[in-house]
């Protein structure tokens, strides 16, 4: 495969479907940044890659231990969204260009057929497509007499135009005509790039896209660390990856894949299966953990954490638990901006922000999201989402109750 003249990786979003978890390009899989793999991913492929990124992430980015090189540029403050990432970008690279978001997991090789598509055909726009089951919030695409004729963003569940859904990996052979129509675009909705992407369809016969049928992991949600992680964990082929000073009790019992970073304490009596540990976390005796992601700094002690996300600085009190089955074996829901939303999922725990405390003999509800440092008293249990910085204290069950103190 030849090399793209530009990669551009859109690093920038704010996240805020993704709460109580934050910086999701910079979520750690096997110890490494996950904008970090995409970039080792990738170098071989271009001969120039850019990143737009947060002025926040600037110092957590040029901490990557990595040896190739790379382009920074900041999102201006006044700039939403991808298309003002992308407009973030304008007079800083030229000629053709492939698009990627950084939270996008896919099998990259796919780009050689990609590449090979745009040179046979010599396109003006190539996208990356892949047929959905279900309803996934994204561009869906639009055909009259099976010609591409437009992008969909975010239709109507019951007025999808198609069930290929565009993933973020969009080629221009012009990076400036793009620029032009992103600055020619208005439109009410967050669609700019969409309807830009629209407006050079709709004057060039040279677009095309490229049916992916391989896996796809999205970091939308904060539930979809989850599969994210068990595709890294794969790579392990069942293997215990331990790192540097972690200490194992002779009577626990780890069920690989499973990854445990630096310093990490796991207690007797525990059982650890198909999980990601991460550094200085100490999980006490007679606790399990299963198909679950803990951050750094994670204690536990006489706990079930079953299918969950755990940010850095969490603590349980003993006897503290996650369900993650609902007794009628339905798909577990998460509330996301004040709407329930199906993740598809048959098990699903907790999702708990950083900083956060679990009193003992506590129990939270399948799918529930825990905000930052927030504390849950002993004894209780959490039916609904609790806001960043809360402490729930009264002695009943907790449900639409946000306590501050």
């Amino acid at each position: 495969m030849r090399k793209i003249k530009n990669i551009l990786i859109l690093a920038g979003g704010d996240g805020s479907r993704f709460w109580p978890l934050s910086q999701k390009s910079y979520f750690l899989f096997l110890g490494i940044p996950l904008l970090q793999h995409l970039i080792e991913y990738f170098g071989s492929c271009t001969e120039k890659i850019t990143i737009i990124i947060n002025s926040s992430d600037v110092q957590m980015i040029n901490r990557f231990n990595s040896s190739l090189k790379f382009s920074l540029i900041e999102q201006q403050a006044n700039y939403q969204g991808q298309a003002g990432a992308i407009l973030s970008a304008k007079n800083k690279i030229t000629g053709e260009v492939l698009i990627l978001n950084a939270e996008d997991f896919f099998n990259f090789k796919v780009l050689i057929q990609f590449i090979d598509r745009v040179d046979q055909k010599d396109l003006d726009y190539l996208c990356l497509a892949k047929k959905v089951d279900n309803y996934f919030p994204g561009g869906y695409l639009n055909f009259s007499n099976n010609r591409l004729i437009s992008i969909v963003e975010k239709p109507d569940p019951e007025k999808i135009p198609s069930n290929l859904v565009k993933l973020v990996a969009d080629y221009f052979k012009d990076f400036n005509q793009l620029i032009l129509a992103l600055e020619k675009t208005e439109t009410n909705r967050d669609d700019q790039y969409e309807q830009a992407i629209n407006a050079i369809i709709d004057r060039s016969t040279k677009t095309n896209y490229v049916l992916y049928e391989d896996y796809w992991y999205p970091l939308k949600y904060p539930w979809h660390v989850l599969p994210l992680m068990k595709y890294f964990l794969n790579q392990l082929n069942k293997e215990i990856r331990v790192g540097k000073n972690v200490k194992i009790a002779k009577t626990a019992k780890i069920v690989g894949p499973c990854f445990i970073d630096d310093n990490s304490i796991i207690g007797d009596f525990t059982m650890l299966r198909d999980s990601h540990i991460g550094k200085n976390c100490l999980i006490g005796g007679y606790s399990e953990v299963t198909r679950s992601y803990l951050g750094d700094n994670v204690s536990l002690h006489r706990n079930y954490v079953g299918d969950s996300v755990l940010a850095n600085n969490v603590l349980f009190g003993a006897q503290a638990a996650t369900a993650n089955f609902r007794f009628d074996s339905g798909n577990i829901k998460s509330a996301v901006n004040k709407s329930k939303i199906d993740t598809n999922l048959k098990k699903l725990g907790a999702i708990i922000g950083s900083g956060s405390k679990i009193g003992v003999n506590s129990t939270i509800l399948p799918g529930v999201k825990i905000g930052k440092n927030t504390y849950i008293a002993p004894g209780y249990t959490i039916a609904e989402d609790v806001e960043d910085k809360k402490f729930i204290f009264k002695r009943k069950t907790v449900k639409n109750i946000h306590n501050g103190i």
